[in-house]
């Protein structure tokens, strides 16, 4: 120390830069103390704020609750014939007294202690506490009536009431009139000339008790206007000179009286440990320059360990791996044996690019390209090798270079096994271009060949397009169930596919509807024989358990050389023409033609239709429940609209979605059945979830969480209730606007689902980038697990891939006992389908719930 002293002379001695250090650290820490102190004084005085807010919330809510029943009770005795025939004119004493029509149950069972009919006169009928009186209603009520009488008939043509505080008797009440009338839906009498019915709700200590006992609210009581204490808050009663008062919490005071105490003794225990700190610093100040040396000595040392040790916790990773400069391997972590089934030694001093590789970047250019990384980020690649066995494995590989004296040392990192998700993604990759069940060519690859093979337009080689739907085929599905009519698609799959060329598509649009795309076929005999040979093909029967299944098919062709290069063009003519094949008798086929444009006036005539249901509110809402699969309970519930059409009945929504997808009909009805869902289950248990489907065209036509925040507002329907199934082509269309909606969509609190998943070509990078909830597995996997099929496989690997990223996985399709076990095996959180429940109307739901409740009631 006295060395390093002589040596540099300018420079203070260790001990005085110790005691600048020590007054520094003084300084800060006595900062820190009145900073702690100062924000928990804050944080009780917010924390006090917040209570007498919230509690004067619940106390106005709770007297508007009881005012506004009183004016219905009220509403249901003047709003009547009867009374309006007894009581307007001459009072019928025995009809109403008597008779008891109205009389002492007002006291003694609804609690009214005043009940009087009025007139401009007099008081025509009183009753005190359910006891007939004689004395006018002005003798009770210490405020002026007339006002009052006017208001009540001033409102008497929409069946409204008016309530005011008054003092009845001396003390506070409030009165609650209406003008006695018909109860006809068009007034036919002047309501100036009739008389007002008035109820009086004297506010006693016992009903305030109650109602302080419903808000959660204690002491609440009546007092004239003056100071209030410090826990109380107060509500006016009107002109009265009276308000009702509580006690009202101050957990701010609870948490000063916990935590200052022992703070404050931490404060100063912490200071006697500082002064007995800053005392040893001192007296050991000197003592630092003699341990400098060793200290640098082992720095290297520490700092190889300490990059070594951050890299593991950085990486989330299954073995590790480190090289020398020259790229070979020199440690390998016991994990590597028990992945890849070799030994450590086999592989150290071999170079790394030998164990591993990469498709798109070789590995040896990749690492140097680490040589000087962002020390906060770590590189990663995918690479694949192969294990003992031979079999092709992939793993995610991160990297960082082993800096020693600032010359490159080589190489660590971490390689974390991704097989299975290599394989769970591939397999969604090819289903989203293939049909789960047959194998053949989606919409999606439908609509890429299209384009690709229109793409030179009138240089392209003819194509043919041939839409086949098949007859027969909904009896024998019906009949036989999901598993015969499976066994037939994929039996027609086949044929069609052994039926086409090379160069040609085959594929399946849903249900039973085929597509196929005969590349360089013009010739209309050509076309001819075709179609007959694939009909005649189709006619041969299909075999399943012992039964000779026959099914027969339409088609309608639409060529580019006609009907153009649009690939909806063409699809939508062949659409049109298979209509007039299945009209003309089924079993055949028809070209399309011009004449055949009368299917467009149908639907014109469907939209002009849709136009005038959304203003006739011809659409109604069915619920069909969603169940955790564990218990059994009934935790959401999806809403489904559909169309009462006046002539052609309920409709489902595959018949006018798409069509309101295509105008600018979808935003309005989407915000409808936003709102009527929110609406219906306002007053549902508050554990069940609301699902809405929301379209891909409301998102690019109309501004989603401006919808959303508005209907949430306007029905008080709680955000974290309502939940909204968003399919894959929203994602599509828009990538950045899309993940901006959904990001504000769940700041306003709302659940979002993935719906359909699996089906679309990059789900899985969804998932990983936009803030989903939850995801459901597609229909059309859930109706494999009942074959010897590869969807159980894929159906876990989703249900993993959920649990993995914290999201709730609910399947779809549920119409088997069979498919109900394969997925309560596969631990999936929710199921919904025919199975457990169809779609089912409002009250049919909700006496579902009620038996579903009691049931469960029962057995506990």
């Amino acid at each position: 120390m006295d060395r390093i002293a002589e040596d540099s002379p300018t420079s203070p001695p260790p001990h005085l830069q110790t005691r600048k250090l020590i007054a520094g650290i003084a300084v800060l820490f006595a900062l820190a103390c009145l900073i702690a102190l100062g924000a928990l004084f804050n944080i009780a005085l917010s924390l006090n704020t917040s209570e007498r807010e919230k509690s004067s919330f619940y106390a106005h809510k709770a007297l508007e609750q009881r005012l506004e029943a009183s004016r219905q009770f009220l509403s249901s005795y003047a709003v009547w014939d009867a009374a309006y025939d007894h009581l307007n004119g001459a009072p019928d004493l025995t009809w109403a007294y008597e008779e008891k029509n109205v009389g002492d149950s007002l006291y003694t069972a609804s609690g009214f202690e005043g009940v009087f009919v009025v007139d401009d006169q007099h008081t025509k009928y009183a009753l005190l506490k359910g006891q007939l009186r004689h004395a006018p209603a002005s003798t009770y009520i210490e405020e002026p009536l007339a006002p009052i009488i006017a208001q009540a008939r001033s409102v008497a043509t929409e069946r409204q009431q008016t309530t005011q505080y008054v003092l009845f008797n001396g003390w506070p009440a409030v009165v609650v009139a209406a003008a006695i009338r018909p109860d006809d839906e068009q007034l036919s009498i002047d309501p100036r000339t009739t008389s007002v019915m008035m109820f009086v709700d004297q506010l006693t200590p016992e009903k305030l008790d109650n109602l302080g006992a419903g808000a959660g609210l204690s002491g609440m009581h009546i007092e004239k206007a003056g100071a209030l204490a410090d826990d109380q808050s107060s509500l006016a009663l009107g002109e009265t000179g009276y308000r009702l008062v509580w006690a009202t919490p101050r957990p701010g005071d609870q948490l000063l009286w916990a935590v200052l105490p022992p703070l404050l003794g931490a404060m100063l225990v912490l200071g006697l440990l500082m002064i007995y700190f800053f005392r040893y610093a001192l007296r050991t100040a000197r003592e630092i320059d003699s341990s400098l040396q060793s200290l640098q000595s082992s720095n290297l040392a520490l700092e190889a360990s300490e990059q070594r040790f951050r890299a593991v916790a950085e990486a989330a990773s299954d073995w590790i791996w480190e090289t020398d400069s020259f790229q070979r391997l020199s440690y390998l972590s016991q994990r590597f044996v028990t992945v890849t089934g070799y030994k450590s030694e086999d592989w150290l001093g071999q170079p790394i690019d030998q164990l591993l590789s990469c498709e798109t970047t070789p590995l040896t250019l990749w690492l140097d390209s680490q040589a000087e990384p962002d020390p906060q980020q770590m590189a990663n690649l995918r690479c694949a090798y192969r294990d003992q066995n031979g079999q092709l494995c992939f793993c995610r590989v991160s990297a960082r270079s082993i800096m020693l004296d600032g010359k490159l040392a080589g190489f660590r990192g971490t390689a974390s096994d991704i097989t299975d998700e290599v394989a769970a993604h591939a397999r969604i990759q090819h289903l989203s271009m293939h049909d789960a069940l047959t194998g053949l060519a989606n919409r999606n690859k439908l609509s890429r060949f299209l384009e690709q093979a229109l793409l030179k337009g009138q240089k392209a080689p003819p194509l043919t397009l041939l839409l086949l739907d098949l007859d027969s085929f909904k009896p024998i599905n019906d009949s036989l169930g999901h598993a015969a009519g499976d066994a037939v698609l994929l039996e027609v799959a086949v044929r069609l596919r052994d039926s086409t060329r090379d160069g040609d598509l085959v594929a399946r649009l849903g249900g039973d509807e085929f597509v196929l795309v005969m590349n360089g076929m013009d010739s209309r005999n050509e076309i001819d024989r075709f179609c007959a040979r694939m009909i005649d093909n189709l006619h041969q029967p299909i075999h399943y358990e012992e039964q000779a299944l026959h099914i027969g098919a339409s088609l309608g062709v639409a060529q580019t050389r006609l009907q153009g290069f649009d690939a909806d063009e063409l699809i939508r003519c062949a659409d049109i023409a298979l209509y007039q094949a299945k009209a003309d008798g089924k079993n055949t086929w028809r070209y399309f033609s011009p004449e055949m444009n009368e299917q467009i006036q149908y639907r014109r005539q469907l939209e002009n239709d849709l136009r005038k249901a959304l203003k006739n509110n011809e659409f109604v809402l069915h619920f069909q429940p969603r169940y955790r699969l564990e218990t059994l309970e009934i935790v959401s519930v999806e809403a489904l609209v559909r169309w009462q059409h006046p002539i052609e009945g309920l409709l489902g929504p595959d018949t006018f979605i798409p069509l309101a997808e295509q105008t600018d009909l979808i935003v309005p009805l989407g915000r409808w059945v936003l709102r009527e869902a929110c609406e219906t289950a306002r007053n549902w248990p508050n554990h069940l979830l609301v699902s809405v489907n929301l379209s891909p065209a409301q998102f690019s036509r109309s501004d989603v969480v401006n919808d959303v925040y508005t209907i949430l507002v306007e029905t008080g329907f709680p955000a974290q209730r309502l939940e909204l199934e968003i399919t894959e082509n929203v994602m599509l269309n828009d990538i950045e606007g899309a993940l901006g909606t959904m990001t504000a969509l769940k700041e306003l609190g709302v659940r979002l689902n993935m719906d359909d998943f699996g089906t679309g070509y990059s789900s899985l990078g969804y998932l990983r980038t936009y803030p989903f909830d939850s995801i459901k597995i597609d229909k059309r996997f859930i109706a494999g697990l009942s074959t010897e099929s590869n969807d159980r496989a894929v159906v876990q690997a989703i249900i993993n891939l959920g649990k993995a990223m914290g999201l709730t996985v609910t399947a779809e399709g549920v119409e088997t006992e069979q498919q109900l076990e394969a997925l309560g095996k596969e631990k999936c959180h929710e199921v919904q389908g025919y199975y457990l429940s169809k779609p089912v109307d409002k009250l049919a739901f909700e006496q579902l719930l009620l038996n579903h409740n009691s049931s469960r009631s029962g057995a506990s």
